[in-house]
């Protein structure tokens, strides 16, 4: 089997089961750069059962040498190759999965960043393009993924039942609540900041009629500067300090859980991120 031809199959497989779009992109382009680089040592198209170990050693230095990935985007080539082939050892096109072979790169554990509720307050002030301000409250008080706000429109919001529906990963819609203490951002932003009255989506521009994930990081970046925080605050960060101060307040991790979308709790806590003097506390409540 052609490892183009492969890469078509694996497509459709990924299409029939379900795997969000922005997935199905990522695997897609992490195995057009691989089957770049072994046409590129073969000088031939290459088959997916010529694929050996070897490769995929020297692929992983390839990455690390010419490419100068960080450790996590190198491991994130990697797992995208296993489970294509994952896929080829189930459709018989090859015996076992060379990729396995091949140990991911140690990762060092890096801080994760999640705000406090006075950090957010320091961090709305500090923005100033009220559309953008606007989103950083919406996924702070939401914990909505970038995508899922970006793609949010205006009907998805019920004042009745005071909820606003979420597109999530993999085609999957959960309900989120209307924070009380969000409530008045939500309805002073759509009666008097919202520019487009043209298109459907909450944040909505005049220029494009969305507003794009980089804008948005860019304006984080500018505003943590100001405040002069030695942070690296991401829309992702937003979404961990949604999570970590519901935490903080006593919800359980269960209800965190579904707020956030997430199919195991197991990946809920890899959001929670508490301090030191909180775990303190934590364990002097014994």
């Amino acid at each position: 089997m052609l490892f183009t031809e492969g890469q078509k199959l694996f497509n459709k497989y990924m299409i029939t089961h379900g795997m969000s779009e922005e997935t199905i992109k990522g695997y897609l382009k992490d195995l057009r750069l691989f089957n770049h680089y072994m046409t590129d040592v073969y000088n031939t198209a290459i088959y997916v059962e010529d694929v050996t170990a070897d490769d995929v050693e020297e692929y992983m230095y390839y990455l690390l040498d010419e490419r100068e990935l960080a450790p996590r985007s190198r491991n994130r080539y990697l797992f995208s190759l296993r489970s294509f082939l994952n896929y080829a050892v189930k459709k018989r096109w090859v015996e076992f999965n060379a990729a396995t072979e091949v140990d991911p790169v140690k990762v060092m554990d890096e801080k994760k960043v999640a705000l406090t509720q006075e950090e957010i307050e320091e961090l709305l002030s500090a923005i100033e393009h009220p559309i953008i301000r606007f989103a950083v409250a919406l996924l702070s008080f939401t914990g909505l993924r970038v995508k899922e706000a970006r793609t949010l429109i205006l009907s998805d919001i019920d004042f009745e039942q005071n909820r606003l529906l979420a597109n999530g990963k993999g085609k999957k819609q959960r309900y989120i609540p209307i924070a009380q203490s969000f409530k008045p951002y939500l309805e002073e932003y759509i009666a008097e900041i919202r520019e487009s009255n043209d298109s459907p989506y909450l944040l909505a521009t005049k220029k494009t009629g969305k507003l794009s994930a980089i804008y948005i990081n860019n304006e984080l970046h500018r505003a943590v500067k100001e405040l002069g925080w030695d942070k690296n605050v991401t829309c992702h960060a937003l979404r961990r300090s949604f999570a970590t101060n519901l935490l903080r307040k006593g919800v359980n991790v269960f209800a965190i859980s579904k707020l956030l979308g997430h199919a195991s709790i197991k990946t809920t806590t890899v959001y929670l991120q508490l301090n030191e003097n909180e775990l303190q506390e934590a364990v002097n409540k014994l």
